[in-house]
């Protein structure tokens, strides 16, 4: 399979996606076939549905003191040494910013549950690297009912019949025949809603050898009935190659880096190239370049 992202604009809060991927599909000289792929990022249905959160509302308590400590120090010197958590995570969660850390956990909390709280980082889905303002977008309310516009528009316009999916970046694991997500929800077939304890089996399943990483998570699909033909592992592997070749933001740090600031703001992200969208042609096979 070979995947190609589609570059759009900045997608703005509560802003209608659906003509902007049509009209970026058609520009992009790429011609649709029965039976591709259209991935989407989760990043954009959540925005398009207006589905931010601010998080200088909320005011931190004693479970996210507790939960920030514990990122910061049980994960950042010892559980993450344990569970083989890379490098580069591990000497981002020793240097959390305070302030900003408690806010976000206490979000975190209030939004979807102390179990998703407790994960070092990707906590519930909700992503703050790509919103404005001290807003953090949680995961979309509805992905499935954006997923069948986005089909019959794609069916009308091009007339080709393609299966859409919304994913997100976080992680499925497999363990042994089963498959789990620290997401709140995914498809079916992939154990979620578990928060911190997925992640941690899907870690201690990659150490003891008896399964780990799979992919991302799928979180609706829609369209071609040639999906259901697929399994699990292809669903979280096509959506594992989206997320490999989205141009965005991966992490806070980064914008640190790149805007010495963990504010985003809209200017920042008017900046940036934007490919919230993915066309995966299964059929067709990937050469790298030499």
């Amino acid at each position: 399979m070979k995947a190609y992202p589609i570059t759009t604009r900045y997608i703005k809060r509560g802003e209608d996606f659906i003509p902007i991927i049509i009209d970026a599909i058609r520009n992009s000289g790429i011609k649709l076939e029965d039976g591709d792929f259209i991935v989407l990022s989760e990043k954009m249905v959540s925005t398009a549905e207006g589905n931010f959160v601010d998080e200088s509302k909320f005011e931190p308590g004693i479970l996210a003191y507790f939960c920030y400590y514990w990122s910061k120090y049980l994960w950042g010197y010892a559980l993450g040494k344990l569970l083989n958590i890379k490098e580069e995570k591990i000497k981002n969660l020793r240097k959390l910013p305070k302030k900003e850390t408690l806010r976000h956990k206490e979000t975190v909390i209030r939004t979807v549950g102390l179990r998703y709280a407790l994960k070092p980082y990707a906590e519930g889905g909700l992503d703050l690297t790509n919103v404005p303002g001290t807003y953090v977008s949680p995961l979309p309310k509805d992905p499935k009912k954006w997923a069948e516009r986005l089909y019959n528009e794609v069916k009308k316009e091009f007339g080709v019949d393609v299966v859409v999916m919304v994913a997100d970046t976080d992680a499925t694991y497999r363990i042994f025949k089963w498959y789990i997500t620290a997401l709140p929800y995914a498809i079916n077939g992939i154990i979620s809603g578990i928060g911190v304890l997925g992640f941690l089996l899907g870690r201690l399943a990659e150490i003891f050898k008896v399964g780990g990483f799979a992919g991302c998570t799928p979180l609706a699909i829609a369209g071609n009935k040639v999906y259901k033909n697929y399994s699990i592992d292809q669903f979280v592997r096509i959506a594992f190659i989206c997320d490999r070749v989205h141009n965005t933001i991966k992490n806070i740090n980064e914008v640190l880096e790149k805007y010495n600031s963990y504010v985003i703001t809209e200017e920042i992200l008017e900046k940036l190239k934007h490919t919230p969208v993915v066309v995966v042609k299964i059929k067709e096979e990937y050469i790298p370049n030499r």
